[in-house]
C-alpha cells in the first residue's frame, strides 16, 4: 500500500518537472501568460508531492513504530524475554554461589593458616621452655663460656623459630 503511494507521488513529482519543461518551452516561444499558468500549476503539484512524500514517511515511521511495539508487547515476545531474564537470574545466581564459596574457602585457608601458624608458636615456646630448663638443669656441670654460648644460640634460634636449632643446641648440652 505505502510503496504504491510513494510511486503515485513520484508520477506526480514527474509530472510536475514535465509542466516546469512545458512552461520553459512557452518561454522560449514567448507566451509569458502561459509560462506563468504551468509554472503556477508546475509549482503546485510539485509542493504537492513534497507534502504527500512527507506524509508517506511520516506514515510508514507511525506503522514501523506500532509494528515494533505490538511485536514487543506480544506474548511471544513476553515469554522469550521472561526466559532470558531466568537464564540471566539463574547465571547470576551461580556466579554469586561460585564466588561466595571462593570468598568462604579462602577465609578458612586464612584462618588455618593463622592457627597453624598460632600452633607452631606455641609449641616453638614450649620447646624453648622444655630445653631452657633443661639447661638450667645441667648449668652447674657445664662450664660457664659453654653454658652462656647455649643460651645464646637457644635464644638467637628461639627468635629466628628454628627448631632444628633448638633440638641441636640440646644434642650440643648432652654431648657436654
Amino acid at each position: 500500500m505505502l510503496t504504491t503511494l510513494f510511486y503515485i507521488a513520484l508520477l506526480a513529482a514527474s509530472l510536475a518537472m514535465v509542466l516546469f519543461f512545458i512552461g520553459f518551452v512557452l518561454m522560449q516561444a514567448g507566451l509569458p501568460w502561459l509560462t506563468t499558468l504551468f509554472y503556477g500549476i508546475a509549482s503546485k503539484v510539485l509542493l504537492l508531492t513534497m507534502l504527500s512524500l512527507a506524509g508517506l514517511a511520516l506514515l510508514a515511521l507511525l506503522l514501523t513504530i506500532w509494528r515494533e511495539l505490538r511485536g514487543y508487547f506480544s506474548r511471544e515476545s513476553f515469554a522469550l524475554r521472561r526466559i532470558l531474564s531466568l537464564h540471566n537470574h539463574q547465571r547470576n545466581l551461580k556466579q554469586q554461589t561460585a564466588q561466595q564459596w571462593r570468598q568462604l574457602h579462602y577465609l578458612n585457608r586464612f584462618k588455618r593458616h593463622r592457627l597453624l601458624v598460632a600452633n607452631n608458636r606455641k609449641h616453638l615456646r614450649e620447646l624453648f621452655d622444655a630445653v631452657n630448663r633443661e639447661l638450667q638443669a645441667v648449668k652447674t656441670q657445664l662450664p660457664s663460656a659453654k653454658y652462656r654460648h647455649l643460651k645464646k644460640a637457644l635464644r638467637r634460634c628461639y627468635r629466628q623459630g628454628d627448631v632444628d636449632g633448638i633440638l641441636s643446641v640440646r644434642g650440643d648440652m648432652q654431648c657436654r
